[in-house]
């Protein structure tokens, strides 16, 4: 059987385009780039990449082959990472950051877990806003729970919850009277926005016409908005009081963001007995 490595360098010169970025991207010379691509097409009698281009191009065996080889490579990785988290101590320390939008009961109830479980773990909680999947890529914690649209490839995810960020305003806000309020109308008056808790990553849901008030966490956003000062969107989970009596109201004009949350951790890194009993928490709480 061929070794993975050389299946595992295939891949990577189909994912970046080039033998050069390839060799770049692995740390390793042209020529053993491509040592391993000769290698594989000669044990299995095939031509993989196209000679006739300028860059490398899978042929039409090559196309079929890519994905048997990233579904192999994949499951390599889950092997890999499974028996590794079997044999591992348990974490001195854990890292985690969990969005500001996120039910902070949800969260409690982890950490008696975690405290009954491993009291001697040093748990490091940061509550983030439009961070985490930064955080996590640049390896400042070792779990994220964070709400997002995107994904990205390096990431493992699990979808644990949604979340719904409707607009809001206050019974004392100067339209809190109107019946049927536009965003032509909101742009008058501040919206609050919390601004990103890592300096690289970007502001989303901001209406870039209007105003801005940027302040550094929910709960202050939260009082700017009852206060009638500005308006914004809330987690509902929140303000369920608030709503109730009529003291925040939905704006039902404007679109209802429902964003996706998930607890992920970067597929190249093992989790200690700590860190699954996180992975797994929601699982076993949904």
């Amino acid at each position: 059987m061929i070794a993975l490595e050389h299946l595992h360098v295939i891949n990577v010169i189909h994912q970046e385009g080039s033998f050069r970025k390839a060799s770049e991207r692995l740390f390793k010379a042209r020529s053993a780039v491509s040592y391993s691509v000769k290698q594989v097409e000669e044990y299995y009698q095939i031509e993989i990449f196209s000679r006739d281009t300028y860059r490398p191009e899978l042929t039409r065996n090559g196309k079929i082959l890519i994905n048997k080889i990233q579904h192999l490579l994949s499951e390599a990785n889950d092997f890999d990472m499974f028996a590794r988290q079997m044999n591992s101590e348990v974490e001195a320390e854990l890292r985690i950051s969990i969005s500001a939008i996120f039910a902070m009961d949800k969260v409690t109830k982890l950490l008696e877990k975690l405290k009954q479980e491993f009291p001697k773990t040093i748990i490091h909680l940061d509550i983030e806003t439009a961070s985490g999947e930064r955080m996590l890529l640049d390896d400042l914690v070792d779990i994220g729970i964070y709400g997002g649209f995107e994904q990205d490839a390096r990431v493992q995810y699990r979808c644990i919850d949604h979340c719904k960020l409707p607009v809001f305003i206050s019974d004392k806000f100067p339209l809190a009277h109107n019946s049927n309020i536009s965003q032509v109308d909101l742009l008058n008056y501040p919206q609050v926005v919390v601004k990103s808790s890592y300096k690289t990553s970007p502001d989303s849901g901001i209406v870039k016409d209007g105003i801005q008030w940027y302040v550094s966490d929910q709960h202050t956003k939260k009082s700017l908005i009852r206060s009638g000062l500005g308006w914004g969107r809330l987690p509902t989970h929140e303000i369920e009081q608030e709503i109730k009596d009529n003291k925040l109201i939905p704006i039902t004009t404007q679109r209802t963001m429902e964003v996706p949350v998930y607890v992920a951790k970067l597929k190249t890194k093992a989790l200690g007995p700590v860190g699954m009993t996180v992975w797994q928490f929601f699982e076993d709480h949904e």
